[in-house]
């Protein structure tokens, strides 16, 4: 092998010596001194899906001239060409447009050291042009004086690695180049984000005296949804510059001592550009559309019937493009005229970011002392909109900040919670470097709320904020409150950081509150310190452990449920980890028997694949944690997938104390009713229950259903919640990215995702104190939408893509409650037919030519996928045939 290796450097560097040669006894320009040399360039561009074979003729142009390129200055190494344009046309589909508008001015390359430096050019040129000029320039660049590892083109800083074929045949590899990926927006969760792919290769053929018979660079850019690869565009452009012959005329030389006074002798037209690109901004130009007229066209998908539907979906991401531009003036004359629609207009706004957008929100409902509760509410749903932003303008955290102090919102709790918790989650999304004083201020605010009379409100900030620094100070309230609940949501708080963000100290604190080694705590607060063990991949020995403990005097057998089942569900999911789990349980034989794995308690966790590919591959995560037979704490997390990462795009979590009160143990023969826990912390002495809610890892201001036995009792009694009842509805930014790529061409290339999801989640509840017994049910209706834009070109010729992509999935949870005898519980969980479509139109454009053309290509795929009921467990099937035996 190393024979090879050592063979194939010594043949390269012989070819490359011989190269060398050939510069020496000839000349090192590429292009001779003194002479003029014609051209041809050719530059074709083909668009195609990505996840599909397509007749790239169909989307592609073709753009033609010569070029007359005359040495008129040299000297050593450095060079001035002067181009002439020439015989410019465009191609598509058979149509073939001459272009005339080119003036016919020559623009100029100066070459140092044997390379391109600089491009002289008219400074009346259109931006795509002057492009065009350096990457005609930039074709002219081929170094093989020595180790070359970066190199500056009209793409950028480029990464670029040599291979010589032959004394006459080289290759350039071409990676990473800076304008390859110029972002505007960006989703920082992956599995929400977009994958790009690109490469390029350059080939150079040259004459045997060194001259440039051929150049060509070949590129291509994959651009695609990392949720879904097969959805997005590809882009091939080849631009190839090929030697024609000699020309006859004899060049004048220019008569200056250095290039320096050349170049400045050219400068009272023209002007000195560097080799990199801009971007052409026309190519990313929206259509003669304002927000109004778009709103007008879309005001039959807007209404509040449509939400969760996928309809508003794509109805929502055409309008944010426009509502991003709009002003203050033309944001509040819309507010006003469409009162009907507020409700999705603040999502809509919400999802703009923009600091006209949230004045004018503001402006419009809060009216101080005379604000109505339909404004507050109005207000809090624009709040939950933008908590979900990823790149909001600096100035609307600012103000946040200022509008918490004014002593008319101290007095609403219900809005400051929301603002709080919006502040903190658009802290976090702007990414602040960890000295900006904003940050700061924001961090010490949060921290210092800590000790006030609502420190769970802080402590769910922090956990929006999920800035290192806060760590410690949330293990703190996690091991020094007594209060149980405290504890809990410092947990809860700590769950949402990167597990990269904790070190072997952490650890050790999260086993000793799992293990209870100091004090007593919390079952919620055990379960969530060991979710947090356990996705930081305990060892083997840690592993070992927590088996262990699966056998322990511990009578708490609903924690001891809640472990078994979480270490199967990792088991499931990942091959290694199973193999470990098995390695260590066959090891513990007073573990790995009936007694002890047998399921005693109710507590559930499980993940069930809701959909694979050719949709989108998401997943349910459910936990119900049980105590007393009543449900103390549950979560229903849906997760989108993509490779190795995953996005929590929803999650909705019920919490309860005080019930088993209410229900009664009964006459239960199960064996887990009468089982005293060693931690049961003095009873739950206060009937609460109510709803939290997480829209893409931002957690929402909690909903309280009722907070003592009145309420409950008034609820009981009135049937209140015996009708379907909306509990969240709503239109969030999903998918939210820009950016734009230069080609070798010049040509610029704009890639533009955008996605919503719009929920709606409702419920009832019938409780019979007569029967003894509850159902619950609870239905989730989403509409998903994701719009996707790709355009790339210049000036005479444009390539298009629009596609989109709709999808509406829906599920619903019944639960049967029987306290009749002893407690039974019946969990269903069932997912209807859904289905997914796909269009895609790909369209040419060839246009400020004398007759202008366009073609479009329409394309449309669909997935159904059936409905089915999933399989929870073994527990949950018996506790169902017992309650519908009679049935």
């Amino acid at each position: 092998m190393n024979k090879h290796q050592n063979s194939n450097k010594v043949h390269c560097l012989l070819l490359l010596a011989f190269f060398l040669g050939c510069f020496a006894e000839g000349s090192v320009f590429l292009v001779s001194p003194q002479s003029q040399q014609i051209f041809k360039l050719q530059n074709q561009v083909n668009l195609q899906d990505a996840g599909k074979e397509s007749s790239s003729q169909e989307t592609g142009y073709l753009f033609e001239t010569l070029l007359h390129v005359n040495s008129i200055w040299s000297r050593q190494e450095d060079q001035l060409l002067e181009i002439f344009i020439s015989e410019s046309r465009v191609l598509a589909s058979g149509k073939d447009r001459s272009i005339t508008a080119i003036p016919d001015r020559p623009f100029y390359v100066s070459l140092v050291k044997g390379q391109p430096d600089k491009v002289i050019a008219h400074t009346g040129k259109d931006q795509s042009i002057l492009n065009l000029e350096r990457g005609i320039a930039s074709l002219l660049q081929l170094r093989l004086d020595g180790p070359v590892e970066e190199e500056l083109d009209v793409s950028g800083l480029c990464r670029v690695a040599y291979n010589v074929k032959s004394s006459t045949k080289i290759e350039k590899t071409k990676r990473d180049c800076a304008l390859w990926d110029l972002r505007v927006n960006y989703h920082p969760e992956e599995a929400l984000g977009v994958t790009q792919q690109s490469n390029a290769l350059n080939s150079y053929e040259l004459s045997s005296d060194g001259s440039l018979l051929k150049a060509e660079s070949v590129e291509e850019h994959r651009l695609t949804l990392t949720a879904k690869p097969d959805v997005g565009s590809l882009i091939k452009s080849t631009l190839t510059l090929q030697h024609v012959s000699q020309g006859p005329e004899d060049v004048k030389q220019l008569s200056l001592d250095t290039l320096d006074a050349a170049i400045e002798s050219l400068l009272e037209w023209n002007r000195v550009f560097q080799l990199e690109s801009d971007v052409d901004g026309l190519i990313s130009a929206l259509k003669e559309q304002t927000l109004q007229e778009q709103l007008k066209a879309s005001l039959e998908e807007l209404q509040s019937v449509d939400v969760g539907k996928s309809s508003l979906a794509l109805a929502y991401v055409k309008l944010i493009p426009l509502a991003r531009i709009a002003n203050q003036e033309q944001i509040l004359e819309l507010l006003k005229e469409h009162s009907e629609l507020l409700p999705q207009l603040v999502d809509l706004l919400g999802a703009a970011q923009t600091f006209d957008a949230h004045n004018a929100t503001f402006s419009f409902l809060y009216k101080e002392a005379e604000t109505t509760d339909e404004q507050l509410d109005l207000l809090e749903k624009y709040l939950q909109s933008l908590a979900v932003a990823t790149h909001p303008e600096r100035m609307i955290v600012e103000h946040l900040m200022v509008f918490l102090q004014l002593e008319d919102i101290k007095k609403r709790e219900k809005l400051v919670d929301s603002i709080i918790q919006t502040l903190a989650s658009l802290t976090r999304q702007s990414e602040f470097d960890v000295n900006d004083p904003l940050l700061e201020k924001v961090r010490a605010f949060l921290l210092q709320g800590l000790t006030s009379k609502e420190p769970t409100l802080y402590i769910r900030a922090l956990q929006n904020l999920r800035d290192p620094v806060t760590i410690e100070p949330l293990l703190d309230q996690a091991q020094s409150r007594e209060e149980p609940n405290l504890s809990v949501a410092a947990l809860h708080a700590l769950k949402a950081f990167p597990v990269s963000t904790f070190n072997s100290s952490h650890r050790q604190q999260f086993e000793g509150i799992f293990y209870q080694r100091r004090r007593r705590f919390d079952s919620s607060a055990r379960t969530l310190a060991l979710d947090i063990i356990l996705s930081l991949r305990p060892s083997q020995e840690q592993l070992g452990h927590l088996l262990d403990y699966l056998a322990s005097t511990d009578r708490q057998f609903e924690i001891k449920t809640y472990v078994l089942q979480k270490l199967r569900m990792l088991a499931e999911q990942c091959p290694r980890f199973r193999a470990l789990f098995k390695t260590e349980l066959v090891k513990r034989s007073r573990v790995n028997n009936y007694n002890v794995l047998g399921q005693k308690g109710l507590t559930t966790v499980l993940a069930r694949q809701l959909s694979l590919s050719p949709s989108f591959n998401e997943s349910l995560l459910s936990t119900q944690e049980v105590y007393q037979g009543i449900l103390k704490r549950g979560s229903v997390e849906f997760l989108l997938h993509a490779g190795r990462a995953q996005a929590s795009s929803f999650k909705l979590g019920i919490y309860t104390a005080g019930l088993a009160s209410m229900v009664g143990d009964g006459d239960s023969d199960d064996g887990t009713d009468n089982i005293p826990a060693d931690d049961v912390l003095g009873g739950e002495d206060s009937i609460t229950a109510g709803m939290e809610i997480s829209v893409q890892g931002s957690q929402l201001r909690p909903l309280v259903f009722f907070n003592g036995n009145t309420e409950l009792m008034g609820h009981v009694w009135g049937g209140t919640a015996s009708d379907q009842t909306p509990a969240y509805q709503a239109t969030t930014l999903a998918q939210d990215h820009e950016h734009y790529i230069v080609l070798a061409s010049g040509a610029t290339l704009h890639w533009q995702i955008l996605g919503a999801r719009s929920v709606d989640l409702n419920g009832k509840v019938n409780f019979s104190l007569w029967n003894r017994n509850a159902q619950t049910e609870i239905q989730q209706n989403t509409g998903s939408a994701v719009l996707g834009h790709v355009a790339v070109g210049f000036t005479y010729a444009k390539l298009v893509q629009d596609f989109t992509l709709t999808h509406e999935p829906k599920l619903s949870l019944e639960a049967h409650l029987d306290f009749y005898s002893g407690i039974k519980l019946c969990m269903k969980l069932q997912r209807p037919e859904q289905l997914l479509k796909q269009t895609s139109i790909r369209s040419v454009f060839l246009q400020a030519v004398e007759r202008p053309y366009a073609k479009h290509v329409r394309s449309t795929l669909s997935h159904k996928t059936a409905g089915c009921t999933f399989a929870l467990n073994q527990k949950n099937n018996e506790m169902c045939n017992v309650i519908f035996s009679d049935e």
